[in-house]
């Protein structure tokens, strides 16, 4: 896969994080940056043309790279559809940049593999492994750059839940964050690190995938 992505400042620039992009059109541009490699377009026989062209010859060619599921199962969704929901904020947004962290940390993760073990044989170039290691090093990076780094003000709150549940109701968080948990959530909901869903006495408010692993929660209600 080369050097890995280059020339991503017009994609990582801040304000691309502020416009919602469609699952097909991370997919239009992870593919199109993947087989931007000549080396990688040659060895899988990519028709650029059809590329540019088809949405569904593009879904194809991603999953020369990737395997169908991350994990496995008949219930589980496509590893296009497990990207894309994985690297959403608690408002619902995918950036390209997250995707392209994920993607690339995974890359490196399974040259890192295929050296240490070169025996080994895998039917795609990015497996399961090198892709969950890859969303834990975005889970990371979004903890640390984003959380931590621009919002330390808030940081003494989001630092409560870590080693807790995925889930809460309005009361599980006033316990945990004391009268003003109101307010606290709506900072909390205002930067993505929560999300909600429902109604009054039924609203459920949920970490997205994305900041489980590095805040060390467990799938649940708490």
């Amino acid at each position: 896969m080369g050097q890995g992505f280059t020339a991503l400042s017009h994609i990582t620039a801040r304000r691309a994080d502020t416009l919602q992009w469609s699952e097909d059109q991370i997919l239009t541009m992870l593919v199109k940056r993947l087989f931007a490699d000549e080396a990688m377009a040659e060895y899988f026989k990519i028709d650029k043309d059809r590329l540019d062209a088809s949405q569904e010859y593009r879904e194809e060619c991603f999953y020369k790279v990737f395997p169908p599921t991350v994990h496995s199962g008949s219930k589980q969704s496509s590893t296009k559809h497990w990207i894309y929901t994985h690297t959403m904020d608690g408002k619902g947004v995918a950036t390209p940049r997250d995707v392209l962290d994920l993607v690339t940390k995974a890359k490196q993760k399974q040259q890192d593999e295929f050296k240490q073990t070169p025996q080994n044989q895998s039917p795609w170039l990015i497996g399961t492994k090198a892709i969950l290691h890859g969303l834990g090093e975005l889970s990371k990076r979004k903890r640390d750059t984003y959380l931590h780094a621009e919002f330390p003000h808030l940081w003494a709150h989001i630092k409560k839940f870590e080693g807790g549940k995925t889930e809460y109701d309005g009361a599980s968080l006033e316990k945990l964050l004391g009268k003003k948990w109101e307010g606290i959530c709506g900072d909390l909901l205002s930067i993505g690190v929560l999300g909600k869903y429902g109604r009054g006495d039924e609203t459920t408010y949920s970490f997205p995938h994305v900041y489980r692993k590095s805040l060390g929660l467990t799938q649940g209600r708490a």
